[in-house]
C-alpha cells in the first residue's frame, strides 16, 4: 500500500509518494553530513566514492551513513559500476518525501476515483482526470419557449452536482447555464441537458433525434423508438447519452422526466445506478437510453429509488 503526502496550497493540492520510516531512524536527519549525502543522492544515483569527492569527506564516513540509510530503507541499490578494478555500488533515494507516524489518529477518506470501467466509460468525457468537461443546461425558472413553461425542478439537480463533484477537483469555471442564456457556441461542448422539451428549449431542439422522446401531442407521453413502448406515469423519466447533435465530436446527456418528480427519478437513477445505465437499452445495448420509474419505497411521499422499465 502506497503512503501519500498531501501539500495544500492556496490554489490546489500537490501529492507526493512518501516513505514512512520508523521513529527510531529519525536521528539520521540530525546529522549534517547525512543530510548533505541525501542532497547529493537527490540529484542522481551515486557511489560512496563520488559522494566523498563531491563533499570532500572521508569515504569511510560516507559508507557509515549510507549503511544507516539503507537500514532505515531510505536508499536502495541502483546498480554497480567497475571503478579502478573494483565494483562500485550506486545508491539512490527511494522517495522524495520521508515521513513518520508518531501515533495513529488518521481519518478515513473514501476513494473518489471511478473504479467501475463501465461507469468510467459512461462518464467520459464529462469527467476526465478529475476535471468536469462540459456544460449543464437547465430550463429557465420563468415562462419561456413556445410552451410558455416554467422550470421548477432545479432543486433536484443538487444531488447530480454532488455526485459529479465526488470525481472532480472542484469547479474552475461556470459549468451551467439556463437555456435562455445559451449562445450557439455554447452548444459545441459536452452537454448535460436537464428537463424535458416542455421546459428546456435546447432539449426541444434535439427531441426528434432522441431514441426515447416526449410526445407533446399526448401530454408529454414518453415513447421509445427502440422498444415501441409508451410510459405515462408522472414519475417516469429518461436518461440518454449520445453524440452531441450540435458537434459530433462531443457528447450529450439528457436527464428528463414527464413532471418535476420524474426528473428526481432520473437524477436518482444517474447518481445511484450509473452501472445499470451504462449497460444500455434492453433492445440495443450499444445505445445508452433508459426509462425509469420513481418509487416511494419509504411511503413518505418522496421518491427514494427507481425501477428500470427499459
Amino acid at each position: 500500500m502506497k503512503t501519500m503526502f498531501i501539500e495544500n496550497t492556496e490554489e490546489a493540492q500537490r501529492v507526493y509518494n512518501t516513505l514512512l520510516v520508523d521513529t527510531k531512524h529519525l536521528g539520521i536527519f540530525s546529522n549534517e553530513l547525512a543530510v548533505q549525502i541525501i542532497n547529493e543522492l537527490a540529484k542522481r544515483p551515486l557511489c560512496a566514492m563520488d559522494i566523498a569527492k563531491n563533499l570532500k569527506q572521508n569515504e569511510q564516513k560516507i559508507y557509515y551513513h549510507l549503511r544507516k540509510m539503507k537500514e532505515a530503507g531510505i536508499i536502495k541499490l541502483n546498480g554497480t559500476e567497475q571503478r579502478y578494478g573494483m565494483t562500485a555500488k550506486l545508491f539512490e533515494l527511494i522517495s522524495p518525501v520521508i515521513s513518520t507516524k508518531l501515533y495513529d489518529e488518521g481519518h478515513e477518506i473514501k476513494n473518489t476515483k471511478i473504479t467501475d470501467p463501465s461507469v468510467k466509460k459512461f462518464l467520459t468525457p464529462f469527467i476526465t482526470d478529475g476535471e468536469f468537461n462540459g456544460k449543464i443546461i437547465m430550463g429557465a425558472p420563468l415562462p419561456h419557449g413556445k410552451h410558455g413553461a416554467t422550470a421548477r425542478d432545479g432543486i433536484h439537480v443538487i444531488d447530480l452536482c454532488l455526485f459529479l463533484g465526488k470525481f472532480t477537483n472542484g469547479a474552475k469555471a461556470q459549468n451551467y447555464k439556463a437555456d435562455t442564456e445559451i449562445k450557439e457556441k455554447d452548444l459545441k461542448d459536452n452537454l448535460i441537458l436537464i428537463g424535458s422539451p416542455k421546459i428546456n428549449t435546447i432539449t426541444e431542439r434535439i427531441s426528434e433525434e432522441l431514441p426515447i422522446y416526449f410526445d407533446v401531442e399526448k401530454n408529454w407521453l414518453i415513447k421509445s423508438k427502440l422498444t415501441g413502448n409508451s410510459y405515462d406515469y408522472e414519475d417516469d423519466a429518461v436518461i440518454i447519452k449520445l453524440k452531441n447533435p450540435f458537434d459530433k465530436k462531443k457528447e450529450l446527456i439528457v436527464l428528463a422526466g414527464r413532471r418535476s418528480r420524474g426528473l428526481r427519478s432520473a437524477i436518482i437513477a444517474f447518481t445511484q445506478f450509473p452501472h445499470e445505465i451504462a449497460k444500455g437499452n434492453v433492445e440495443n445495448n450499444k445505445i445508452i437510453a433508459k426509462v425509469v420509474r420513481g418509487i416511494d419505497k419509504k411511503g413518505d411521499g418522496i421518491i427514494d429509488t427507481v425501477t428500470f422499465l427499459e
